[in-house]
């Protein structure tokens, strides 16, 4: 299964991400695959996990918390298309498969097993400096 998400906030506003099967770790940490910069951003915040039967999130005791749809989870929680997973000014929105094809024009980034975002916090709106960069690669626009 390949589930993609849509940066909703930010910088990066319209760009899609790509995911394969596998488990995604978010967090300001050297080892995660996907990196905000922010102080928002436990060092390992939450795991995103693309498996046959869908797509799951859990929180991995991060200190803000991660949300989904606007509540707090700490345990793993399956996820639907079209819920909002928010970390810190970050928020992605997930897109299955079958709804894929409405973002058709949309942006594309294909994060494979290595993917790394940066949102950078700038007051008074940390959501708007948001950037992504893929394996070092910048893509803003």
């Amino acid at each position: 299964m390949e589930v993609q998400m849509l940066v909703v906030q930010g910088k990066q506003r319209g760009k899609m991400l790509r995911f394969h099967e596998g488990e995604f770790i978010f967090g300001r940490g050297p080892e995660c695959h996907v990196r905000p910069e922010s102080d928002w951003v436990s060092r390992q915040h939450c795991m995103l996990r693309v498996h046959p039967a869908g797509v799951s999130n859990r929180d991995l005791g991060s200190t803000n918390g991660t949300l989904i749809n606007g509540q707090r989870v700490t345990d793993e929680q399956e996820l639907q298309s079209g819920d909002r997973l928010q970390l810190g000014p970050l928020v992605l929105e997930l897109v299955l498969p079958a709804t894929a094809a409405a973002f058709q024009d949309t942006h594309v980034v294909d994060l494979g097993n290595t993917a790394v975002a940066n949102p950078e916090q700038a007051p008074p709106d940390p959501v708007a400096d948001t950037q992504v960069a893929v394996t070092g690669t910048d893509v803003s626009s």
